[in-house]
């Protein structure tokens, strides 16, 4: 019996939102959302990124969701393992586009040294599990031109050179993305931790970091069983949770 995460009627077209997260939030509140609802907006007002950055994306040209997720079979502790699911998800998806697709720990999404999707994740919890994630994303496909500030950003039709049907992509983009949560909930966390650190940014390369005892040299040698990134530098290893590491050059 074939399965199925993404139903058409679980589809939330909203033409403009502060924010995707935020209202898939207060869907969580109040309606309480089946799993695999997904809102879509045309034009995010004000999208948040990782470390308080704003996410920029040029209205009706790119493709701006937040998934609402279940995952009450996940304990607590193994939380990072939803950030698995949206980051392989989008980089199965890339791949079947373009080469030297890779996942910047913990969830940014680029092609070579250029950001083509962020992700923002946050959960609910319910007793010792996950009751609800809201998996926030933010992918550039049609974008050309960008404005702000933001060092590295690129899109699929930059780097392909051609313009996309957004509701195909999504419908593709879904696709890739269930595969890898019922592969969570079938208990292969393993197979997805490999194909994550295959596909790693950095990984077994020698570059330089800052923390917060300053800039260093270091390798990227994998994660902890919890989401942590182990880094091998001069003095040994180190492990760092998000927000405590830089990637310098």
């Amino acid at each position: 019996m074939n399965r199925c995460l993404f139903y058409p009627n679980l589809l939330i077209r909203k033409s403009e939102l502060h924010s995707t997260n935020d209202f898939a939030l207060g869907l969580i509140k109040t309606q309480k959302p089946s799993g695999g609802t997904v809102v879509l907006t045309l034009s995010q007002t004000k999208g948040r990124g990782q470390r308080t950055n704003v996410w920029e994306s040029e209205s009706g040209k790119n493709l701006t969701i937040s998934i609402i997720l279940t995952p009450e079979f996940l304990p607590i502790p193994h939380q990072f393992q939803i950030s698995c699911v949206i980051s392989l998800g989008v980089y199965d998806y890339l791949s079947e586009y373009l080469e030297d697709v890779s996942i910047k720990w913990p969830n940014d999404i680029y092609v070579g040294n250029e950001k083509i999707a962020g992700i923002l994740i946050e959960h609910s919890i319910m007793g010792s599990t996950l009751s609800h994630s809201i998996c926030g994303l933010g992918l550039n496909i049609n974008q050309i031109k960008f404005i702000s500030d933001a060092p590295n950003p690129t899109s699929l039709a930059i780097k392909t050179h051609k313009e996309y049907d957004l509701d195909k992509e999504l419908t593709k983009l879904l696709r890739c993305i269930e595969n890898r949560y019922f592969q969570l909930e079938d208990e292969k966390s393993e197979e997805q931790e490999r194909d994550y650190l295959k596909a790693m940014y950095w990984m077994n390369e020698t570059h330089l970091f800052s923390d917060e005892l300053g800039e260093f040299e270091g390798e990227i040698v994998g994660i902890t069983e919890y989401g942590q990134l182990r880094v091998r530098a001069n003095k040994g290893e180190r492990i760092y949770n998000f927000k405590e590491v830089s990637f310098i050059r």
